[in-house]
């Protein structure tokens, strides 16, 4: 009962084998080739998969790195992991209406949200901007995966010529050490703006610190130290070939984002500009928990985000759902963030 059926197919399925090998690949297949053969497929899977065990359930997600180009460069996002926050971190407006923004976009008031890290490889020079969270679990046991997710890419920590920090939060910085608080990457000059470094190792900074932000400036100094024999204060400007750092201060003083550049091409690493997109980009003026300033922090966000529309410029950023790459576009009075399609090549 089953072979005419299947002949037919077999028969349709030549015949496209056919067209193909005679240089005849733009023949069109219709609606009846397509169904004939589908059917035949169909059937062969259901005659011959009985016979074997289901795939077992893996349990574990896939390796967290993507890859895309700008120009020349190689861009990797990694996934540190996620860190349970909630819309309660975000001020500055109404709740209803922030969860109202969230519920839009599919999400809900309780926000794993994403920590990523990337790497720039020029084929010559790796560098790594940020690090995650590291052995530190003061967001419990869903981060510090950089390390790893650098491993699956191809890329040891001894491959990396230099960390580029945009800030030094512990979700930033707190990777560049082990648990031992050991340097990880032995070979990496470190950098980072000189007012996030002159603010984090101000005695006088610390000091006057409110008694909740002092154990940030321990955790700060605690990765900084294995490195301050290799470290470079930088200013505004390019640090490296192709990369330039910008101060972008407001949620720390020292906040800075990286315009990455080759030929004609050009991207924008916002760091923590961005904690939710679907939230700042309808609300910028909203605040979140850990802004030292949030007012700057917003007057920061409004600038990067006129910028990137006006050039239709990729960013990327520390919190934006890994991994992370977009635009932003004006759309109205308030903003829109688009995913970047897939990059099918590099």
């Amino acid at each position: 009962m089953f072979a005419q059926p299947i002949a037919r197919g077999v028969r349709v399925t030549e015949m496209v084998l056919r067209a193909i090998s005679n240089g005849r690949s733009t023949m069109l297949i219709n609606r009846r080739s397509l169904l004939l053969t589908g059917a035949a497929a169909g059937l062969g899977a259901a005659l011959s998969t009985s016979a074997f065990a289901a795939a077992p359930l893996a349990g574990v997600q896939a390796p967290g790195f993507y890859r895309r180009k700008v120009g020349s460069l190689e861009i990797t996002a990694l996934l540190d992991g996620f860190a349970p926050l909630s819309v309660d971190n975000f001020s500055g407006a109404d709740k209803a209406d922030l969860v109202g923004i969230l519920n839009q976009a599919g999400l809900t008031e309780s926000l794993p949200t994403s920590v990523n890290a990337f790497v720039i490889n020029s084929g010559e020079k790796t560098y790594l901007v940020d690090t995650g969270l590291g052995a530190n679990q003061m967001f419990g046991p869903t981060l510090g995966r950089t390390v790893a997710n650098l491993a699956a890419a191809g890329i040891t920590p001894d491959q990396i010529d230099a960390v580029i920090l945009t800030h030094a939060h512990p979700d930033h910085a707190d990777g560049l050490v082990g648990a031992d608080g050991a340097a990880i990457f032995a070979n990496a000059e470190l950098v980072l703006h000189e007012k996030e470094a002159g603010f984090w190792l101000d005695d006088g900074a610390l000091s006057s610190a409110p008694d909740g932000l002092k154990p940030m400036f321990d955790l700060a100094r605690k990765a900084l130290k294995p490195y301050e024999a290799r470290t470079r204060l930088a200013k505004d400007g390019e640090i490296f070939p192709g990369v330039e750092m910008i101060l972008s201060a407001g949620h720390t003083p020292g906040h800075s984002i990286l315009r990455v550049a080759s030929g004609a091409d050009q991207m924008l690493i916002v760091g923590d500009t961005v904690h939710n997109a679907a939230i700042h980009a309808e609300k910028p003026d909203v605040g979140f928990a850990f802004d030292m300033d949030p007012a700057e922090a917003a007057a920061s966000r409004r600038r990067i985000f006129d910028m990137v529309s006006a050039d239709n410029m990729l960013i990327a950023a520390t919190h934006i759902a890994f991994p992370s790459f977009g635009r932003i576009f004006v759309d109205g009075d308030h903003y829109r963030f688009q995913p970047a399609d897939y990059a099918y090549t590099l």
